[in-house]
C-alpha cells in the first residue's frame, strides 16, 4: 500500500493493479490510499516494466505532500471535493412550485381587468358590448403567442421562453395606466390604448401554458404527470384568487390605475426566483456534460496508449477509456430514485423516452400540418374550444354577473367570485391525483383521461342549465358557479394530460396548437357575452348555450380520445 496526492493517483490510474481510494484515515487532505495487488508483486522487481519507479516517486511524493498540504486545502482537496455529487433537488421544488408561482401571477394580471373593468366603464362610459371588446383584447395577444410559444419552448426549453413571457407581459401590464395619460383620453385614444395594452399583455401571457406543457413533459415521469400538471393548475387557479381578493381592496387605496402598477411590479421578483431555481432542459444539460466528458475519454484513451507503449502493458489486458466511462455512477442523494412523488429530471427523461418508445428528440420534426391529419389531435381541440368557451366567460364575466344581475356590489362580487375559483384551484390538484391514482390500480390511462373529462363536461352542465332558470336565489347561483367551476378542473387531468400522452416529444407544440384554437373559442364567447347581455338583459342565453356546448364536447371526446403516443 502507498499514500500518494490526487495528482499522482491519476497518473498510477492506468495501472491495472492498482486500486485508488480516497484516505479514511488522512480526511480533507488531499492524499489518496494506493493498494497494489498480489499480482503486481512479482512485477516490482522487474525495474524496466515502470511499477519500481512508481514506488520510488510515491515515496518522495510522500514526504513533499506531507510538508506542502494544508490540512483542509489544497488542490488534492478540490479534486476530491469535485467527484462529490451534488444534490439533486426535486423536481417539485425547482420546477412544478416556480411554474405555478408563474402561472398564479399570470392569471392575477388577467382577472384585475375583469374587476377594474367596472369603475372603468363608469368613468369612461363603456356599454356593455364595448366592455366584452375590451376585455378580449387580451386573447387576440394571447392567441397570437400559443403556437410560437409552444414551438419555442420544444427548442429552446420552458424556462428561457416562460422568463421572456413574465418580462413581456409585466411590462405591458404596467404600460396600461402609463398610456392612458390626460392628453392620451383628450384626443379620444381611450380606447386604442386599452386595447393595445390588453393585447400585449395576453401576447406575454400566450408562451405561458405551453411552456409549463414543456417543463412537465421535460422534467417529470409519466407515473406522474396528471398530479404535476394538477399542481401548477393550481397555481394558475390561485391567480384567480389572488387577483379578486388584491384588486378591490388595491383599487379602494390607490385607485384602477395602482393595480395595474402592483401586478405588473410583482413580476420582477418573480423574474429573479424563476432564472436562480428552474433548471435548464434536461437535452441542453446532458449536452453541457456530455462534451467535456468526451473530450475526457479521449485525453485518458490518448494517455492509456502512451503508457502501454512504455509499459509493455498489451491493449488487450489494459482497461480502456471507454469501459471506464460505461461504468454508472452511484446515484446522488435526493435524485428521487425512491420518491413516491417526482423523481429527479435525468431520471425523468429517461423513462420519458423509454416509455414513449421514441427517441429523447426535442420534436422539431413533428409539424403543425403532421398533428392535424390525427384524429386524436381534434379530439383534444374541439374539447379545449368548448372548454375555453365557458372558461373565459366565467373568468371576465363573472364579477360583472354578481354585480348586474344579483346586486352584489363591487367588493361583494369580487369576493363571492373567490369561491368557484378557490373550489377550482384546489379540484385542479385532486384531479391529478386521482387520475394517478387510478392509473397506479390498474385503470387503463385511456379510460381515466375520458371518465376525467366527461365529468369535467356534464356537471357544469346541469349546472348552468340550473342557473338559466328565472327567479333563482343569490345563494343557489353562487352554489351552481362554484360547482361548475370545481368539477370544470377534473379536466386537467383529461384533454390537459392527454397532449403529452399523444406528443411525448412536442408536449409545448401539441398545447400551443390546441389552445389556440381554444383561444379563438374564447375570443368569441367572451365578446358575444356583451352583446347578448346588452340585447336580452339576461346571462340566461349564455349560460344555456354553454351547457350544450358542454354535452357536444363530452361526445366528441368519448369517440375520438386516444392515449398512444403519436408524435
Amino acid at each position: 500500500m502507498a499514500v500518494l496526492s490526487s495528482s499522482c493517483a491519476q497518473r498510477l490510474a492506468k495501472y491495472r493493479h492498482a486500486q485508488i481510494v480516497p484516505s479514511p484515515c488522512l480526511p480533507h487532505t488531499g492524499l489518496w490510499l494506493v493498494y497494489l495487488s498480489a499480482a503486481a508483486k512479482p512485477q516490482l522487481r522487474q525495474p524496466r516494466n515502470g511499477l519500481s519507479r512508481v514506488s520510488r516517486h510515491v515515496a518522495r511524493h510522500l514526504a513533499a505532500s506531507a510538508s506542502s498540504v494544508p490540512p483542509s486545502s489544497g488542490a488534492g482537496a478540490s479534486s476530491a471535493a469535485a467527484t462529490v455529487p451534488a444534490v439533486v433537488r426535486s423536481p417539485l421544488i425547482t420546477v412544478l412550485l416556480p411554474t405555478a408561482l408563474a402561472l398564479l401571477l399570470c392569471n392575477m394580471d388577467r382577472i384585475c381587468l375583469s374587476v377594474a373593468i367596472l369603475p372603468m366603464s363608469a368613468e369612461f362610459g363603456w356599454p356593455a358590448s364595448l366592455q366584452g371588446v375590451v376585455q378580449s383584447a387580451f386573447l387576440w395577444g394571447y392567441m397570437a403567442t400559443q403556437l410560437v410559444g409552444g414551438a419555442l419552448a420544444d427548442r429552446y426549453g420552458g424556462k428561457l421562453v416562460l422568463a421572456g413571457g413574465i418580462v413581456w407581459f409585466s411590462a405591458a401590464s404596467m404600460l396600461l395606466p402609463l398610456a392612458l395619460s390626460p392628453a392620451t383620453v383628450a384626443a379620444g385614444l381611450t380606447v386604442p390604448v386599452v386595447l393595445l395594452s390588453r393585447f400585449l399583455t395576453g401576447f406575454g401571457e400566450g408562451v405561458a401554458l405551453p411552456s409549463m406543457s414543456n417543463l412537465v413533459a421535460s422534467h417529470i415521469p409519466a407515473a406522474s404527470k396528471a398530479r404535476a400538471l394538477g399542481l401548477c393548475f393550481s397555481g394558475f387557479h390561485s391567480g384567480n384568487l389572488a387577483g379578486l381578493i388584491l384588486s378591490p381592496l388595491l383599487l379602494m387605496s390607490y385607485g384602477w390605475r395602482g393595480l395595474f402598477y402592483v401586478f405588473g411590479f410583482l413580476g420582477l421578483p418573480l423574474l429573479f426566483m424563476w432564472l436562480k431555481v428552474v433548471p435548464d432542459s434536461p437535452a441542453s444539460q446532458t449536452a453541457a456534460v456530455a462534451e467535456p466528458a468526451t473530450a475526457t475519454a479521449t485525453a485518458t484513451a490518448t494517455n492509456t496508449t502512451a503508457s502501454q507503449s512504455k509499459t509493455g502493458v498489451t491493449r488487450a489486458e489494459a482497461p480502456t477509456a471507454s469501459a471506464t466511462a460505461a461504468v454508472p455512477a452511484a446515484a446522488p442523494a435526493g435524485s428521487g430514485a425512491g420518491s413516491p412523488h417526482f423523481g429527479s429530471s435525468a431520471a425523468t427523461a429517461g423513462s420519458s423516452a423509454g416509455s414513449s418508445g421514441t427517441s429523447a428528440t426535442s420534436g422539431s420534426d413533428v409539424s403543425i400540418g403532421r398533428m392535424l391529419t390525427s384524429s386524436a389531435t381534434w379530439a383534444i381541440i374541439a374539447v379545449n374550444v368548448v372548454n375555453h368557451f365557458g372558461y373565459f366567460i366565467y373568468l371576465n364575466w363573472m364579477p360583472t354577473y354578481f354585480n348586474k344581475a344579483l346586486g352584489f356590489d363591487l367588493r361583494s362580487s369580487s369576493f363571492t367570485a373567490f369561491l368557484p375559483w378557490l373550489v377550482m384551484a384546489v379540484g385542479s390538484s385532486a384531479a391529478g391525483l386521482l387520475a394517478d391514482n387510478l392509473v397506479s390500480r390498474g385503470v387503463a390511462v385511456s379510460t381515466v383521461r375520458k371518465g376525467m373529462q366527461t365529468v369535467a363536461f356534464l356537471v357544469p352542465a346541469v349546472a348552468l342549465l340550473v342557473l338559466s332558470q328565472p327567479g333563482i336565489s343569490p345563494a343557489v347561483a353562487v352554489g351552481c358557479m362554484t360547482v361548475a367551476l370545481g368539477t370544470t378542473s377534473l379536466g386537467q387531468a383529461g384533454f390537459v394530460a392527454n397532449m403529452s400522452d399523444v406528443a411525448p416529444r412536442a408536449a409545448g407544440k401539441m398545447f400551443g396548437l390546441c389552445n389556440t384554437f381554444g383561444c379563438l373559442s374564447g375570443i368569441v364567447g367572451v365578446t358575444a357575452v356583451g352583446f347578448i347581455v346588452e340585447a336580452t338583459r339576461s346571462f340566461a342565453p349564455v349560460f344555456s348555450m354553454t351547457a350544450v356546448l358542454y354535452v357536444i364536447g363530452t361526445i366528441i371526446w368519448n369517440i375520438y380520445c386516444t392515449t398512444e403516443p403519436l408524435f
